[in-house]
């Protein structure tokens, strides 16, 4: 999790939003019918690993509250604290973007780990699930196929359907969704600095309030604000795009590429709607309405496949330079006829 976040985090069991899927989970322990394979899954910025951390912590209190929330005080709340509890894994890729390796799972399943050694339950997170290679997915099904008795696993995904249809099927599936934008305003509200713009920030995030929360933190919004003001001077002829785009390719590519996707998603909208558009760039309205009477529907939706297409190809092994040169350049072309 964002480091900043778990600050914000640290005092709250579950999140508002979280509420009905976390009492589910604790009714099940309760009744005995607790899943042995959790699959919890929607959009990044719902709080799922948060969620995912908070329940291993729940069911590896010695004196869980009422409501589930763990007890902080407890030998086995201060060895998952320090990272030291024997009853507890995480596995997460060596690297951010990388997949998850058999070896990985092996490692764990072969050494007798699926049996907890205080007598309680022994938790398992996977996050990103959908990381995992052919091979681990095979070796894991293995492990799912053949429960052991207190032991629960808890995969943890923004892209469910990357993961083997096997494996989906031996999970309990708790989906999260975004809350009413009534509920996430007045959650974020208590978190960013006075002034901040919610409706903005809930906007540029689907609606996600953790990755609302993020984008008020990390300066991704004065980011957005250049990239657009040089999308703009692009069309406008005063910048060059191919000076742009080797700018871009020193940025971190999902987000350039989210962000560009959106401005041309929102000016196809707009070009269609106008004023009663639902766009994401709520702040940017005036300017869209005035550059979607200049430019091409036909090219603007062959740039909005194509920037469809760059989002799928993420991490692949292309020339990043080349590719937002080309998409650049299809920018600066979309106002000719």
């Amino acid at each position: 999790m964002h480091e900043a976040l778990t600050e914000y985090l640290a005092d709250e069991a579950v999140l508002p939003w979280q509420t009905a899927n976390w009492q589910r989970l604790i009714e099940a322990r309760r009744n005995g019918r607790l899943p042995h394979a959790l699959l919890l899954t929607g959009a990044e910025g719902l709080g799922k690993s948060w969620f995912a951390h908070r329940l291993a912590a729940s069911l590896l209190c010695s004196q869980p509250r009422a409501d589930g929330k763990p007890c902080g005080s407890c030998q086995s709340c201060r060895l998952l604290q320090a990272e030291t509890h024997p009853d507890f894994t995480l596995i997460r890729p060596e690297e951010p973007g990388k997949s998850i390796k058999i070896d990985t799972i092996r490692e764990f399943t072969q050494k007798g780990s699926l049996t907890s050694r205080s007598g309680g339950f022994k938790v398992i997170i996977i996050e990103p699930a959908d990381a995992l290679n052919t091979a681990a997915a095979n070796s894991l099904l293995k492990t799912l196929e053949e429960p052991v008795e207190r032991t629960v696993m808890i995969l943890v995904t923004a892209r469910s359907g990357a993961l083997p249809a096997t494996i989906r099927s031996r999970c309990q599936r708790y989906h999260f969704t975004p809350p009413d934008e009534s509920v996430a305003a007045g959650w974020l509200l208590q978190k960013i600095k006075s002034g901040e713009d919610t409706r903005l920030l809930l906007s540029l995030a689907s609606g996600a309030p953790l990755l609302a929360l993020k984008l008020s933190q990390d300066g991704t919004l004065a980011e957005r604000a250049k990239m657009i003001e040089e999308l703009s001077s692009i069309l406008k002829g005063s910048l060059d795009p191919l000076i742009i785009a080797q700018r871009w390719t020193g940025l971190e590519q999902k987000g350039v590429i989210k962000w560009f996707s959106g401005w041309v998603i929102d000016l196809i909208r707009v070009k269609i709607a106008s004023e009663s558009a639902q766009i994401i760039n709520v702040d940017q309205r005036e300017r869209l309405q005035a550059l979607a009477r200049k430019v091409n529907s036909r090219k603007l939706y062959t740039l909005m496949d194509r920037l469809f297409e760059a989002n799928r190809t993420l991490g692949a092994q292309l020339n990043t330079q080349m590719q937002l040169e080309s998409l650049l350049l299809d920018w600066a072309a979309i106002g000719a006829e």
